[in-house]
C-alpha cells in the first residue's frame, strides 16, 4: 500500500545514481581503451587476497567486519567477515598522465559492477609533488584509507572495529588534489578531497536492504612522516541525504489519523528522521604511528559527531603494540567506542492503537545506530614466505546494554549488556 506511492520517488532516485555514477564508468571505459591501443603505456597488474574464519560465542549476535557487510544473526562461524579478493590495473601514459582501477569481491548486501568498482580514476602530476586524480578514489578519512582492504599491509586480522566497522565510506565519487614535499628526513602531504558515495547497507536484522547517499563529502588531510614516526591529522564533513521513507510515511499518517500521546509521538519519530536527512556529519581524526623494524606502536583517536543524523557519534580509538621477531610478530590491542547518544525509550502505551510494531520498528532504527564497546584483543603474525602471512587473533569485547550497533542482531534480542569473544584466523597475501 505504502511502497506503491514510492514507485515514482524510486525511480527519480535511481536515475541521479545513476548520472552520479556516469563519471566512474566513463573513466573505467577509457582506462580499458586507453591500455588496449597504447603499446607503449607502462601497464601494472597486482592484487591482495585473504581468507579469513572467524567464530564466536553467541547466538544471537553475528560478527560483523564492518557496517557494510551482509548481516545474519545467527552466524555464529562464517569465512564472509574476513575473506576478500582484489585486483588493481594501473597504467602510466606518461610522467604526467595515469590510471588506475581496482575491482574486489567481499561480502555485502548487493552485488554488481558499481558495488565492487572501489577504484577507477584519471590521475594527473603536473609538476613535481602535486596530484590531481578524478574518478572514484579512496575516501582518505582515517590512518589506513590506502590500504583499509588489503589485509597484509595490516599487523592485525582487521582494523579495530570500533574505529573502522562503522566508517562506511571505501571510496567516493569526485576527486582529489595533494601536494608533497620532503625537507631533510621530514616529508610533508597535504590533501583535499570532494566528492559522493552511496553506501547499501542492511538493517540489523538482513531483513531489509537501505540505499544511503552521502553527499558533498569535504576532506582535508595533513600527514607527516619524520624517520620512524608517522603523524596524521584529518577533518571530513558531508550529508546523508537518504530516510526510510516507508517508515516515515506510516508515521506521519499515524500522527495525522490518530490523536493524543501516540500521534504526538508518531509525529515526533517523524520528525527525528526527516531532520536527519540533510543534517551536517562532522568527523575528526588523529594518529600516530611508529615502526623501527623491530616495535610497531600506533594509535588512533576520532570524534563524530552531527547536528541532526542518525548516524553514531561519539569518540572513537586504539591503541596497538607489536613486536617483531624475525618472521613471527605478536601484538596487543586495546580499543573503544564512547558514544554521546542514548537510548530511546518510549513511555507511551501504543497497544490500543494497533500500530505499535510501526512505533518498535521506528525506536529500532533510532537506537541501531548505538555503539558502547570496548575490546581487547591478542595476536600473532606468521610471514613464513615473501608476501603471504598467517594470522590468529581473539577479540574480547564488551557491549554496553542496548548498544549493539556494530553486530548483526534481532530487533526482539534482550538489550542487557554481553561480553563476545571472537577468535579468528587469517591467511593473506598480495601479487
Amino acid at each position: 500500500m505504502i511502497s506503491s506511492l514510492l514507485i515514482n520517488p524510486l525511480i527519480i532516485n535511481a536515475f541521479h545514481r545513476f548520472e552520479r555514477h556516469l563519471l566512474s564508468l566513463l573513466l573505467l571505459v577509457g582506462f580499458t581503451l586507453s591500455v588496449s591501443v597504447q603499446a607503449e603505456n607502462r601497464v601494472q597488474f597486482s592484487g591482495f587476497a585473504t581468507l579469513g574464519l572467524s567464530a564466536e560465542n553467541k547466538e544471537d549476535l553475528g560478527f560483523l567486519r564492518d557496517g557494510g557487510q551482509s548481516k545474519a544473526p545467527s552466524r555464529d562461524v562464517s569465512l564472509s567477515p574476513d575473506s576478500i579478493i582484489g585486483a588493481q590495473l594501473s597504467s602510466s601514459f606518461s610522467d604526467t598522465w595515469r590510471a588506475t582501477m581496482q575491482l574486489v569481491y567481499r561480502d555485502r548486501p548487493r552485488y554488481g559492477l558499481d558495488e565492487s568498482l572501489e577504484l577507477a580514476f584519471m590521475g594527473y602530476r603536473p609538476v613535481r609533488g602535486l596530484d590531481i586524480r578524478l574518478g572514484r578514489v579512496a575516501v582518505d578519512m582515517f590512518q589506513l584509507s590506502d590500504y583499509r582492504r588489503v589485509d597484509y599491509a595490516n599487523l592485525w586480522i582487521r582494523p579495530p572495529t570500533e574505529v573502522y566497522a562503522w566508517i562506511l565510506p571505501s571510496s567516493i565519487d569526485g576527486g582529489d588534489v595533494s601536494y608533497s614535499l620532503s625537507d631533510q628526513n621530514r616529508f610533508w602531504r597535504f590533501k583535499l578531497q570532494y566528492g559522493n558515495t552511496e553506501p547499501v547497507l542492511e538493517f540489523p536484522d538482513g531483513s531489509e536492504l537501505v540505499e544511503t547517499d552521502f553527499n558533498d563529502l569535504l576532506v582535508g588531510t595533513l600527514t607527516l612522516d619524520v624517520d620512524e614516526w608517522r603523524i596524521r591529522v584529518s577533518y571530513s564533513q558531508g550529508t546523508p541525504s537518504s530516510a526510510p521513507l516507508e517508515l516515515v510515511s506510516a508515521l506521519e499518517q499515524v500522527g495525522a489519523l490518530v490523536s493524543g500521546a501516540v500521534g504526538e509521538e508518531a509525529s515526533n519519530l517523524a520528525k527525528r528522521f526527516t531532520d536527519a536527512k540533510g543534517g551536517l556529519v562532522r568527523y575528526s581524526q588523529l594518529s600516530l604511528g611508529y615502526d623501527d623494524g623491530n616495535w610497531l606502536f600506533d594509535t588512533e583517536m576520532t570524534r563524530v559527531d552531527t547536528s541532526d543524523a542518525i548516524i553514531p557519534t561519539g569518540i572513537a580509538g586504539y591503541v596497538s603494540l607489536g613486536r617483531r621477531f624475525e618472521q613471527i610478530t605478536p601484538y596487543a590491542v586495546y580499543s573503544r567506542f564512547f558514544t554521546e547518544q542514548s537510548l530511546y525509550v518510549s513511555d507511551v502505551d501504543w497497544s490500543a492503537s494497533g500500530f505499535q510494531l510501526l512505533r518498535d520498528s521506528a525506536i529500532a532504527t533510532l537506537n541501531g545506530v548505538l555503539i558502547e564497546q570496548h575490546t581487547y584483543t591478542l595476536g600473532l603474525r606468521w610471514d613464513f614466505v615473501p608476501k603471504m602471512a598467517l594470522k590468529a587473533q581473539w577479540d574480547n569485547t564488551h557491549i554496553a546494554e542496548g548498544k549493539f550497533a556494530l553486530w548483526a542482531h534481532s530487533n526482539d534480542r534482550a538489550v542487557d549488556s554481553t561480553t563476545v569473544n571472537v577468535f579468528s584466523f587469517a591467511l593473506n597475501l598480495v601479487f
